[in-house]
């Protein structure tokens, strides 16, 4: 199962880019250079990888954390006796946190896949 970012997220760093592009490109259309045209940029490519790319995956003996760039992966793997649980807004095997957050993944996976585990009882 592949959980996605929050839409939300990707949107907010499009138009946060969008608009610090285009101020820097008029900018530069009047005769001023500034470099933060590069940072509306990235801020543009990095919207458009929070859609695209998923933010973790779930797999029969590993959670696998996928980096937003590269091909980086991180498992966390899953011990035969320890079954991933909710605590609050992590996902926790045994005493390990899960390095994923509730805020930044899309609402329906998470609620898909948070429906299949139990819930800490605190």
């Amino acid at each position: 199962m592949e959980i996605r970012y929050n839409p939300v997220l990707g949107w907010v760093f499009l138009a946060a880019g969008a608009v610090v592009t285009f101020l820097q490109a008029w900018l530069f259309l009047l005769g001023v250079f500034s470099p933060l045209i590069v940072v509306g940029l990235i801020v543009l490519v990095l919207g458009g990888l929070y859609l695209r790319r998923p933010y973790f995956r779930v797999e029969p003996e590993a959670i696998v954390v996928v980096s937003l760039a590269g091909t980086a992966q991180r498992r966390i793997p899953i011990p035969r006796n320890d079954d991933p649980r909710v605590e609050g807004n992590r996902i926790v095997i045994g005493e390990r946190q899960v390095p994923v957050r509730k805020g930044m993944a899309h609402p329906e996976d998470w609620a898909a896949y948070t429906a299949t585990l139990p819930r800490d009882p605190r």
